[in-house]
């Protein structure tokens, strides 16, 4: 789908995150919230098209309308205006059929046409927005809330409309997460949360288009959470879940009979930032900072590792697989694969960024980003001095089985260090807080120059990056 969903990500609020930012840059990036620029999920779109990419990252969206000719910056005071929002804010996004840019956050759902107007949706103003997703065409769109202490609907929209609606009773006591739609059976869609009270991972499935959600009770073994990541495009009793196993190491959990039972596939020793689907579900990527990129050549059953590019995120379009990375130590933010991630080519850095988009000079949105752009281009350009720069390469590992019983302490040694994100499919969407705690870890640990983010864990949680 053409929706960015977040794995939840350790936080890397306070003096850490601050004193990080302070040594790298001398001072924190402007329009960052003090965050290293870092990129967290990719939607691509719109349906099978690819006019349209849209690059989460800590500072803002990084957007191409032109099938990646040129990038420009959306500037969170645009994004969310004429809201002020504090903290960090990971917004969800959506691709709608006629290529506006849909996103949801803590207070709603804003959608831009054109990377210079934006517009609020009424019907979800003042709502936790957790996810967002559309069908394979982008022609309807859903969005699930998370309000703290009340009832929480699916709501949908047209795209000949962009207005949204909510569908049926909701569910009360559970702060949801992630959604998604099965691709071969409209009707169904799945959706991840937590009790609200004990934060008991949860399980909903709906054959109604979102207006019933009938909770799942499945053995999800040792998970402290549940995070839906993605339905076989083909299938729609199979479906996949992350989840943290104790610490950072993360699990990723198969289900073949639509959410009934789960079988545990494959771990990584840090945040899953990244999984990705193929059209026809035969693939599936999933990758980690620490750990790489893996790929399942038979529908998730096994992986093996085929680089160990530091990965943030993922997703899969239209044949291409996109992925974030460690953009001080690669040479790309964002890369794309056409031979299933053995091999990237660079399709943003932060150097090609072109600062915000022309607009109407009327619109107040894009000129703060214009008052913006030139300081945070000063100091995304020292940073990337100071780290590997364009010209790095890396080395591509031979294939290494990667058993699904492994473990945050055994296995597959650490393909470099460093490195982080959640969260896009899902991309992208308030989904998105793990890169930011598990890669400032290794930040610290390993190098002072590598970026990420891992997931945070919050009532009305963001959601790891998803397909």
């Amino acid at each position: 789908m053409n929706a960015s969903h977040t794995y939840p990500r350790a936080s890397s609020r306070g003096a850490g995150a601050s004193l990080l930012a302070a040594l790298l840059l001398g001072a924190a990036p402007a329009g960052a919230n003090g965050r290293f620029p870092t990129a967290q999920d990719v939607v691509v779109g719109p349906g099978a098209r690819s006019d349209v990419i849209v690059l989460r990252t800590t500072f803002g969206l990084v957007m191409s309308r032109d099938a990646g000719a040129t990038f420009h910056w959306m500037c969170e005071a645009q994004i969310y205006r004429p809201l002020f929002l504090t903290g960090e804010v990971d917004p969800s996004i959506a691709v709608a059929a006629d290529g506006s840019v849909v996103y949801g956050f803590p207070q709603g759902i804003h959608l831009s046409p054109d990377g210079c107007r934006v517009a609020r949706d009424p019907a979800a103003m003042g709502h936790h927005i957790a996810d967002l997703t559309t069908d394979p065409s982008g022609e309807r769109l859903f969005a699930i809330e998370s309000d703290p202490g009340g009832v929480n609907h699916v709501l949908r929209a047209d795209a000949r409309t962009l207005l949204f609606e909510r569908l049926g009773a909701g569910v009360a006591g559970v702060l949801f997460t992630n959604l998604d739609v099965a691709a071969s059976r409209p009707g169904r869609l799945y959706a991840s949360g937590f009790e609200a009270g004990t934060r008991a991972p949860r399980i909903f499935r709906s054959d109604d288009g979102g207006a019933t959600l009938v909770p799942l009770s499945p053995d999800l073994g040792p998970a402290d959470d549940a995070w839906l990541s993605g339905v076989d495009p083909t299938d729609p009793e199979v479906l996949y879940v992350r989840s943290y196993m104790g610490g950072v190491s993360t699990a990723l959990l198969r289900s073949a009979d639509g959410g009934a039972h789960f079988t545990r596939v494959a771990s990584t020793r840090g945040p899953m930032l990244g999984f990705a689907l193929s059209d026809d579900g035969r693939t599936v990527w999933i990758g980690s900072a620490e750990d790489g990129l893996l790929r399942s050549d038979d529908r998730g059953l096994s992986f093996v590792q085929v680089s160990n590019l530091p990965t943030l995120c993922l997703r899969q379009h239209a044949g291409v697989l996109w992925a974030c990375s460690d953009w001080t130590r690669r040479p790309f933010a964002l890369g794309r694969s056409r031979d299933g991630g053995r091999t990237f080519e660079p399709v943003v850095r932060w150097a090609d960024v072109a600062g915000p988009f022309t607009c109407d000079p009327s619109l107040m949105g894009p000129i703060v980003c214009g008052w913006q752009w030139p300081g945070l281009q000063d100091q995304l350009q020292r940073v990337a001095d100071a780290g590997a720069g364009a010209g790095a390469v890396w080395e591509e590992l031979p294939p290494v089985a990667f058993d699904a019983g492994m473990r945050g302490d055994a296995g597959v040694s650490s393909p470099g260090g460093g490195g982080c994100s959640v969260g896009g499919g899902r991309a992208g969407s308030v989904a998105v807080r793990w890169c930011a705690a598990g890669l400032l870890a290794a930040w610290l640990r390993r190098r002072a120059k590598s970026g990420g983010r891992v997931p945070e864990r919050h009532p009305g949680a963001s959601n790891p990056s998803k397909e």
